[in-house]
């Protein structure tokens, strides 16, 4: 990436905005939130960041087209194919889980119900089959005895922090390239 490629984040949580200030940081253009989340939305406010409130509104904001990379961080929901290929270089996903062993919903708290050893993050691809795109950063760690799902997206948060650095590292110096996952998937939860 270089400072005049333009960025669209969609989400819920403050990764989001954590993400985005990365970004900003590197000089990225982040043309576009969309969150219905009022500290999400109040941080784009402040920042000058154009907010959005669904991909409705996204799909209409040619304003805010075109988008080199869009991210979604945090975001439950299932983009359809017209909002990925809104992205002329990625749609690029986080998952708060180590894809393809934890797939879907609420993965650290089946991670735990699973007795988990051993658990992490995912950055991938955006594909047609959810959570099933090219993996290009992943982060591991152990799981503690005491483990809560509290204390799981605690290291889930700074796991997808330190991702996200590598993540840009490696679309700035054009280093990043995706693993297929060639595996099936261990786990599914919907």
């Amino acid at each position: 990436m270089n400072p005049s490629h333009r960025c669209v984040l969609i989400g819920g949580e403050s990764l989001l905005i954590q993400c985005a200030e990365l970004l900003l940081q590197r000089g990225h253009t982040v043309a576009a939130v969309v969150s219905t989340r009022p500290a999400i939305r109040q941080w784009a406010a402040k920042r000058g960041v154009r907010v959005l409130r669904d991909v409705a509104a996204l799909l209409a904001a040619s304003d805010v087209q075109p988008i080199d990379y869009l991210f979604s961080v945090t975001n439950l929901s299932i983009l359809s194919p017209e909002v990925l290929s809104l992205a002329r270089l990625g749609s690029i996903n986080f998952h708060d889980g180590p894809l393809p062993e934890y797939a879907g919903l609420n993965t650290p708290v089946w991670a735990l119900l699973h007795g988990a050893t051993s658990y992490g993050i995912t950055w991938h691809r955006m594909a047609h089959d959810v959570d099933r795109g090219d993996i290009l950063v992943a982060r591991a760690f152990d799981v503690d005895d005491n483990e809560t799902a509290l204390t799981l997206n605690t290291k889930n948060y700074g796991a997808a922090v330190d991702g996200f650095e590598a993540l840009l590292d490696g679309l700035d110096d054009g280093s990043l390239t995706g693993q297929p996952q060639t595996l099936p998937l261990k786990h599914y939860f919907g």
